[in-house]
């Protein structure tokens, strides 16, 4: 990087005093990532629900077939460490959600997208415009890719553009696929945007919506502004994050659940694998405990207090194990 034109020291000091989280470490999190750790961000927060999938591997390129069946953000930050040791990562196996958006978010200076869905990007939205930072924009399927960066107070946001836009089931990566070459071109875009905002320059899609069709290979700019009609960012007080006390479990494309607190923990996971062994099998990692029942379900409990939970049927029995494995530990 210091030897490009118009590159300084300064701006790389920048680029390493600078704290980034990536929501969604799949397809478009994983190449955003790899860029994020080579160039040199100082600390990177991954925020992921799921475990790896063999499938996942096509384009999810932060992952290799032994991290088949770990916690996505374990996997990825243990990679990225081989690539670059300076950097502090900070993995959260969590599903963000209304009740915890601003708790994962706070203390970052930048969010990039790694969604699939618009509901959860109208959580990062409305966090991001409470708690002021920057919200990098990127959305894709198929061959097409969306992308935009919102400043809270300066640009419009997510709601201004989207509008109450639904997400299509019919229309999801799943069903219809995305090229792994146009994850790239937009992951590229997405990390592009965050040096300009880590270095103080005006990042390139402010107030600019670009779309990407990479199949023909075009690029598109269209020029956005903030809706005056806009529930969310041009409301006189925006609305605060939901508070709640309840446990949720949301089920994944693994078909396992993940179980996520309505805060964040700091769980002592030594101890909670030395109250569990003599009862469990137990592996332990530095981040997580995985519990062998003998019935077949397996549980792996992260020390932010979410698990992940493979071999039941429904929510509530995930959140039945999981209250059944931490009360072992009380």
């Amino acid at each position: 990087m210091l030897a490009l034109r118009n590159f300084s020291e300064d701006d790389m000091e920048s680029i390493m005093n600078t704290n980034v989280v990536v929501v969604g470490a799949g397809g478009l999190g994983s190449p955003a990532l790899r860029l994020l750790t080579a160039i040199g961000f100082g600390k990177i927060r991954i925020i992921d629900r799921d475990i790896v999938e063999l499938s996942n591997i096509q384009r999810q390129t932060v992952y290799n077939t032994q991290d088949i069946g770990e916690p996505k953000v374990e996997a990825a930050s243990a990679n990225l460490q081989l690539l670059n040791p300076d950097i502090e990562f900070d993995p959260l196996c969590i599903s963000i959600q209304e009740d915890n958006a601003i708790d994962l978010l706070k203390g970052t200076d930048i969010i990039l997208d790694g969604l699939d869905s618009f509901k959860a990007r109208r959580v990062i939205n409305r966090a991001s415009l409470d708690l002021d930072i920057p919200y990098i924009f990127a959305g894709a399927v198929e061959y097409y890719a969306n992308l935009s960066t919102f400043i809270p107070g300066k640009t419009g946001c997510f709601a201004c553009v989207m509008g109450d836009a639904k997400d299509n089931p019919d229309n999801t990566c799943a069903q219809v696929g995305v090229t792994p070459t146009l994850l790239s071109l937009a992951a590229a875009v997405e990390v592009n945007e965050a040096i300009l905002l880590a270095t103080g320059q005006k990042p390139t899609l402010e107030n600019r919506l670009m779309t990407i069709d990479s199949g023909t290979l075009t690029f598109d700019f269209f020029d956005i502004g903030k809706s005056d009609e806009c529930p969310v960012c041009s409301k006189t007080v925006q609305s605060k994050a939901a508070e709640a006390n309840d446990i949720t479990a949301t089920q994944l494309c693994s078909q396992s659940f993940n179980v996520s607190p309505a805060k964040i923990g700091k769980l002592n996971l030594n101890e909670i694998a030395q109250n569990l062994n003599q009862s469990y099998s137990i592996k332990i990692t530095e981040r997580s405990v995985l519990v062998n029942l003998a019935s077949g379900e397996k549980i792996t409990l992260m020390s932010s207090g979410s698990a992940i939970i493979k071999g039941v049927d429904t929510a509530e029995d995930a959140i039945r194990l999981y209250n059944l494995i931490l009360s072992k530990n009380s």
